[in-house]
């Protein structure tokens, strides 16, 4: 058969495209190289212009601080339900609470304290728009129905009580409408001190049987009215015999303020890491003064403890933990740059590289000022996360400089002697492909992560993706037209610190290995090549390996935001205090119920609210419906839990309307939102929205409290509603938490699963040898998986701020292990364990610096209080720790046993030829001597 009609096997096609594909890359960085070279001001002035016309975009710049918009999926119920409340009810409440401890607080002195503090609190107040606002202005207002029936201690504190008799039913309508609007309206608060009506004279004589008595048998406050168990107040109790509290070691109080949602601009109050719910300006100032007094007052207490906090505690705190620590993080980019300065230069006078450490590190500022205004002109928010964003940046940017130096230190004599441009082309070209690999895998994989449903978590991923891609610009371009003028500088025998200082006496430039390529040269010779080196590496990873799977089937997703909360903080202390003597408080929820015929679905209503009560993972359900029933049964001889045709819409609107103006049912009031405002005597209009009321209790994980949130919701929705919108739906305020941990690890697993399947596919593309790209692909994932088996064992769990640390360590850990396996197929001559050698030893000490200095960066995060930037660094220090060892040693012991034969070179005559048709003629000759 003639030799042109040989058909090729798959294996000798594929090296075929292999071979030339790599060359059109590497053809295209050496004409990159040879053109920044030839023009180094033109690529400087026009980097820095394209920089400044892209700050445009910065016109656009928003910092989202709306917490919903940043970590909670816009499609779950959640964001939904916490809208349509926003838009229905728009009133929300912010607690400010105290707890104090003694050795026992019902004690006359401890009572005498309390009145002291409950009444300077009253009178704090705050200058807002030239006007004086105290508490009575910002608290929220329940009316005061201090009537006798009320007053008795068995008043209805739930529905299982009997007694739902209205007697001003017997007194006429419009007189006891025109009655009711003289009540006065008081602040709602849980408070021991209306025990005596904060009256000071009772308070002063009030004796320790006084205080026990009154805490025991009062169920219904004595100043609003309203049914009140104090024992709930107390905390630490010991009981006698009967069951009736004699002693506590703590007490809490309660002040309940009120925000308007709907007019809450959370770019104007809200915090830079999205942690502030709601607040007017005026509340925000009041409860600073507030959280200002109750830390003199606890600093001068002795005898008696002060525990506190007010709605701002937990976004104050975790804001000022995250920002107070950004000068470890400015202290850490300053050793980076001595560290990088200290790994470029050698020891003499003009190979001080101060300027290429210092444009290395200019590089990623620029990558990260055009990713924000880029992200920022197409409408993609800024988010607290993204503070760590410079860091990522630094970690690959810093990488890619290093490489570039080391393919500079190893060019061949021959290619030494090109002239500059050429040389710096063939330096990008040696380099570029391997750069170019890490880039766009880097890129990819961040990719991956921006489909995830956390809002945070996709806008972090988008603006790290642009930001890697100008990394990548900026180091081919603006870094090595620098590199070029810096060469020159050499050349021209100019110091490395003052650029104008011309050395008289040539200063002689070294041409010899560092010190570190020696080193790396002799331990991999002498140690890791040989036999016992290459089992004990070998062993090491399939220990590691085991080990690390073991503990990734046990590691948990979880998240609590306490731990964004440091120990040694006022708002730490009031929650250990709180967990300690109220274990059992769990979180609040509501019950969501639109618009319907509530006279016609009334039974369903009721049966649904029964079976809330009966599941396990609820208490404390308090709903308007049952006391609505009973008060209807008892005084209109009603049963509305059954099916009565006769009740008529009308009838049930006027039962309604006087339970909600009667003793028993006038609390509900603000459970509902009518058409119109509700007044007394005149006929409910039809109701728009109601809510009902419970607690979950103290849930120990996500395997509780998930099922427990699912389980709930499904007794809400499954009720069978035939009428009106039929909205209904279950919301509490701890769901924001819980909806997110539903979900994260399915996140989580399916991010890191597509991303190591698009790294395999660029590595595929990019590196062109299918053996290779294999084993890329196992350091990859022998690195994830060491890295989540020990988050396991060092105490981590899955959550946001650890799924946002993997999307960055996918992208870290493939470049340690890309670039020692392309460089690895450019080694054409020895053996596997000579061409093996070769490449550590060049490539690897530049891998090394390059894990360095991102460590290094980031080192100073170990000292950090903040739960986010501890676990960057954790996760961080696993990255470059198992992506070191296995991209330094794993994969050059197993190219050295196995690895693949080296990319097919190209031709002496090709260079020629492309530097010819590069450089043209200048002046009638060739600007490049092609005669080497």
């Amino acid at each position: 058969m003639p030799k042109e009609c040989k058909i090729k096997s798959p294996q000798r096609l594929w090296e075929a495209a292999s071979s030339v594909l790599v060359h059109a890359v590497e053809s295209l960085f050496f004409k990159t190289g040879v053109f920044v070279a030839r023009h180094p001001w033109t690529t400087i002035i026009t980097t820095l212009m394209f920089v400044l016309l892209s700050c445009i975009g910065l016109l656009r710049f928003h910092i989202e601080k709306n917490p919903l918009k940043l970590w909670v999926p816009p499609e779950s119920d959640f964001y939904y339900d916490t809208n349509w409340y926003i838009d229905t009810f728009g009133t929300s409440f912010r607690l400010q609470r105290i707890i104090i401890t003694a050795d026992d607080v019902l004690q006359p002195d401890v009572l005498k304290a309390i009145h002291n503090v409950t009444n300077e609190i009253n009178s704090i107040q705050v200058d807002f728009n030239h006007t004086k606002v105290l508490l009575t202005d910002l608290c929220f207002k329940v009316p005061v129905v201090n009537l006798k029936q009320s007053e008795s201690k068995s008043g209805s504190v739930n529905s299982s009580l009997k007694d739902f008799s209205d007697i001003t039913l017997w007194i006429d309508e419009d007189l006891y409408c025109s009655y009711l609007k003289e009540f006065q309206q008081a602040c709602l608060q849980y408070n021991i001190l209306d025990l005596w009506k904060n009256n000071i004279y009772e308070i002063n004589n009030a004796s320790k049987h006084d205080i026990v008595t009154k805490i025991n048998n009062i169920k219904v406050n004595p100043t609003t009215g309203h049914p009140t168990d104090y024992t709930e107040l107390i905390g630490g109790a010991k009981r006698d015999s009967n069951g009736e509290i004699v002693s506590a070691s703590s007490i809490i109080l309660t002040w309940y303020t009120q925000v308007n949602m709907s007019a809450v601009d959370l770019n104007e109050v809200g915090n830079l890491v999205g942690t502030e719910d709601w607040v007017s300006v005026p509340l925000a100032l009041w409860e600073s003064k507030f959280l200002e007094y109750m830390r003199s007052v606890s600093e001068n207490s002795t005898q008696i403890k002060y525990f506190y906090e007010a709605g701002r505690s937990f976004a104050d705190v975790s804001g000022e933990t995250m920002f107070h620590e950004m000068d470890k993080l400015f202290i850490g980019i300053m050793l980076m740059f001595f560290y990088v300065q200290f790994g470029l230069s050698r020891c003499n006078w003009l190979e001080v590289r101060m300027t290429l450490a210092g444009v290395g590190l200019l590089c990623v500022g620029l990558a990260y000022v055009s990713a924000i205004s880029w992200c920022s002109m197409i409408g993609i928010s800024f988010g607290p996360v993204h503070s760590s964003l410079p860091f990522l940046l630094m970690g690959l940017g810093i990488d890619d400089m290093f490489v570039m130096s080391a393919c500079w230190n190893n060019l061949t004599p021959a290619e030494a002697k090109k002239s500059l441009p050429v040389k710096v082309g063939l330096m990008l070209r040696h380099a570029g492909v391997s750069i170019v690999i890490t880039s766009f895998t880097d890129i990819v994989a961040l990719l991956i992560g921006a489909i995830t449903i956390l809002p945070s978590l996709k806008s972090f991923c988008i603006y790290a993706a642009v930001g890697v891609f100008f990394i990548f610009c900026f180091s081919v371009t603006f870094y090595v037209a620098i590199f070029t003028l810096d060469v020159k500088r050499v050349e021209a025998n100019r110091n490395g610190v003052l650029f104008c200082y011309k050395h008289k006496k040539e200063v002689r430039v070294s041409s010899d290995k560092t010190t570190l390529q020696k080193m790396f040269e002799a331990f991999y010779k002498n140690v890791v090549f040989t036999i016992p080196g290459r089992c004990v590496v070998l062993l090491i990873v399939l220990v590691t390996t085991g080990f690390s799977v073991q503990a990734v089937l046990r590691l948990e997703q979880r998240f609590d935001p306490k731990w964004f909360i440091p120990d040694d903080t006022y708002y730490k202390q009031f929650l250990d205090a709180y967990d300690h003597y109220y274990p059992e408080e769990g979180n609040a929820g509501m019950v969501f119920l639109g618009e319907m015929n509530y006279s016609k679905e009334f039974p369903k209503l009721f049966d649904m609210v029964q079976e809330l009560k009966n599941d396990n993972d609820v208490k404390d359900v308090i709903a308007w419906l049952d006391y609505f029933y009973s008060y209807v049964l008892q005084n209109y001889d009603r049963d509305l839990s059954k099916n009565d045709t006769e009740l008529t819409d009308r009838e049930f609107k006027r039962y309604l309307t006087r339970f909600l103006f009667s003793p028993i049912g006038g609390r509900f009031r603000i459970n509902f939102k009518f058409e119109e405002d509700l007044e007394c005597g005149v006929l409910a209009t039809n109701i728009r929205a109601t809510t009902i009321s419970f607690r979950y209790p103290k849930f120990h994980g996500p395997q509780e409290y998930i099922p427990a949130m699912n389980r709930v919701k499904d007794i809400i929705k499954s009720t069978n509603i035939t009428t009106g919108d039929g909205y209904r739906s279950v919301w509490s305020k701890v769901f924001g938490n819980w909806v997110t941990d539903e979900i994260i690890a399915i996140e989580v697993e399916r991010n890191i699963e597509l991303a190591l399947l698009c790294v395999m596919i660029c590595t595929v593309i990019l590196i062109t040898n299918l053996q290779m790209c294999v084993w890329v692909f196992l350091c990859v994932l022998l690195t994830i998986v060491n890295v989540l088996g020990f988050m396991q064992r060092w105490g981590m769990t899955v959550d946001i701020v650890c799924c946002i640390g993997l999307e960055l360590a996918i992208g870290l850990c493939v470049d340690y292990a890309a670039h020692v396996g392309h460089t690895f197929l450019t080694v054409t001559e020895g053996s596997r364990t000579d061409r093996a050698l070769k490449t550590v030893s060049s490539i690897g000490t530049a891998v090394l610096m390059g894990g360095g200095a991102t460590l290094l960066s980031l080192s100073l995060l170990s000292m950090s209080k903040a739960y986010t930037f501890q676990s960057f660094f954790k996760i961080f220090l696993l990255v470059i720790i198992f992506g070191l060892f296995n991209g330094l040693m794993f994969l050059p012991v197993a190219l050295s046993l196995v690895g693949p034969g080296a990319y097919k070179p190209k031709q002496d005559k090709e260079l020629t030829a492309e530097t010819v048709e590069l450089n043209g003629k200048q002046n009638g000759k060739l600007a490049i001597d092609i005669s080497s």
